[in-house]
C-alpha cells in the first residue's frame, strides 16, 4: 500500500504534521496535497508504528499552514531526469581541463605549486612503499654469480 495521509495540525517549528496509512515516506520526499499543490519535504517520521506522524518541514513558498490542515496528502512523483542531456556536453572531461587532461593554467596536473609539494624524487620508490627494499638487480647475501 502506498503512502496516503491527512494533515492534522501545524508543528511548533512552523511545519505540518500529517497522519498516514501504509508505508512511511522516505526522508526528503516531497509531499503535496492529493493531485495538487506541493506543501514541502518530509523532515522526519515520528510516533508509534501503528499511528505515526510525518513532519513536513520546511514548507514551500506560498503554503498557508492553517489552510492545509485537514487536506489529504500524498508523495509527489519524482521528476524524471534526462541523464543524456545532463552529461552530453562534457563526456570524459573534468571541469577546467581541455582535451589532453592538463589544466588551462599551463601547470602539469602533478605539480602542486605553492602548497610545498614540489614533486621532489617521486617515482624512484614506486611500488616499494618508503623505499626500504632492494632495487632490481641488487641482491643481498651471496652477490651476483
Amino acid at each position: 500500500m502506498a503512502f496516503s495521509g491527512r494533515v492534522t495540525e501545524a508543528s511548533h517549528m512552523g511545519g505540518l504534521l500529517a497522519s498516514f496509512e501504509g508505508m512511511s515516506p522516505k526522508l526528503g520526499d516531497t509531499i503535496r496535497v492529493s493531485g495538487g499543490k506541493v506543501l514541502g519535504r518530509v523532515d522526519t517520521v515520528i510516533g508509534p508504528v501503528d499511528s505515526g506522524l510525518v513532519h513536513i518541514h520546511p514548507l514551500f513558498d506560498g503554503v498557508d499552514s492553517r489552510r492545509a490542515i485537514g487536506s489529504p496528502v500524498e508523495v509527489a512523483p519524482r521528476g524524471r531526469s534526462n541523464s543524456r542531456k545532463r552529461h552530453s556536453g562534457n563526456r570524459g572531461q573534468s571541469k577546467g581541463r581541455g582535451r589532453g587532461g592538463a589544466r588551462h593554467s599551463g601547470q602539469k596536473k602533478w605539480n602542486r605549486g605553492p602548497k610545498g609539494r614540489s614533486g621532489g624524487n617521486r617515482g624512484q620508490n614506486k611500488g616499494r612503499g618508503r623505499g626500504g627494499g632492494p632495487r632490481k638487480g641488487q641482491h643481498r647475501g651471496r652477490g651476483r654469480r
